[in-house]
């Protein structure tokens, strides 16, 4: 693949990525004010990379730092990594 299609490639998986990421903020977001986890209670959102077999996952769940979170409330975003395609799942 020339230079010039792999960076394209390259920002259009980021581009997806990011709008995914921005959905899922959004989603998680809804569901912790509707649980009473809001940011003015002092709870936040945190994301982390996983590499797994086939991609690589960015995880977002709530967190604060003196409360236990709910272990049902996480949000991925999965990007594949044989075609870059992003996937949302909850």
């Amino acid at each position: 693949m020339p230079a010039n299609n792999h960076e394209d490639r390259t920002r259009q998986i980021a581009l997806a990525l990011s709008e995914r990421r921005d959905i899922a903020r959004i989603m998680l977001r809804r569901e912790m004010d509707a649980r009473g986890l809001t940011e003015g209670a002092g709870w936040k959102i945190d994301e982390q990379l996983r590499n797994v077999v086939g991609g690589t996952e960015l995880i977002l769940r709530p967190i604060h730092l003196r409360e236990h979170a709910p272990q049902d409330l996480v949000y991925v975003v999965a990007i594949s990594e044989e075609d870059g395609s992003t996937n949302l799942r909850r």
